[in-house]
């Protein structure tokens, strides 16, 4: 059984018995899923939605891109047949490129085609809840971009502002230094002219010391003016 769906593709399935009596056999063994026994109407699905989500399930399982087994399957949804498209023979069919992995890739496949034709858009509602999944992440990570924006435009701001006021405050210091300068200076010069003014006051007070000092000396040192003797004084004819 395995070696005939190894390598099987359109042109070696040629016997229509043949694959019956495999489907037939395949649901003895219930080897096919319930969901299979449900219709699809190809008519009312988007395949412009299908048709990615085709080539990306076969690449996740083939773990490649295989562009021929993605042809191969949309080829046979846009052909359905005379009655209709049945799971079971795509099943059988997609074994002979995807083997043990043909069942659970079909078995997705035919649950979106079944949610897609009651969609009055023809979408899965899976893919519908994912997008809109999506779209609100991609909102709430554009929300996040705009509150960072603002949190670093705030901080900016912030920053600036603190620049500004940390300026200001140098300012002011170099300010009230250059008055407290300017009157240590003024302080300076009142001190220093009371320096000169009791220097001065000293060399007045010296200099008045020491004349009335000379003439003490001096007054010491000359000769007593001589009294008259009023007795011994008389006229001389």
């Amino acid at each position: 059984m395995s070696g005939f769906f190894r390598g099987t593709n359109t042109d070696q399935v040629k016997h229509v018995n043949a694959e019956q009596k495999l489907i037939k056999q395949l649901t003895k063994d219930k080897k096919f899923p319930e969901h299979y026994s449900k219709k699809v109407d190809m008519s009312k699905v988007s395949m412009d939605v299908m048709k990615p989500w085709i080539t990306k399930r076969i690449t996740e399982l083939l773990g490649f891109e295989d562009d021929i087994v993605v042809d191969f399957c949309v080829a046979q949804l846009h052909e359905p047949g005379e009655k209709g498209m049945d799971p079971k023979l795509l099943q059988v069919n997609m074994t002979g490129f995807m083997e043990r992995k043909a069942a659970p890739f079909c078995s997705e496949l035919w649950t979106h085609l079944l949610s897609a034709q009651d969609s009055p858009v023809g979408v899965p509602r899976e893919f519908i809840d994912q997008k809109k999944e999506e779209l609100k992440q991609k909102k709430e990570e554009a929300e996040r971009v705009q509150e960072e924006l603002k949190r670093r435009r705030q901080d900016l701001e912030d920053a600036a502002k603190a620049d500004r006021e940390a300026e200001k405050a140098k300012t002011s210091d170099r300010s009230r230094r250059d008055d407290d300068r300017g009157r240590g200076r003024d302080d300076d010069r009142g001190r220093g002219r009371d320096r000169e003014d009791d220097r001065r006051d000293d060399r007045r007070g010296r200099g008045r010391e020491e004349r009335r000092r000379q003439r003490e000396e001096s007054g010491s040192e000359s000769p007593q003016p001589r009294k008259r003797d009023k007795k011994s004084f008389k006229w001389e004819d």
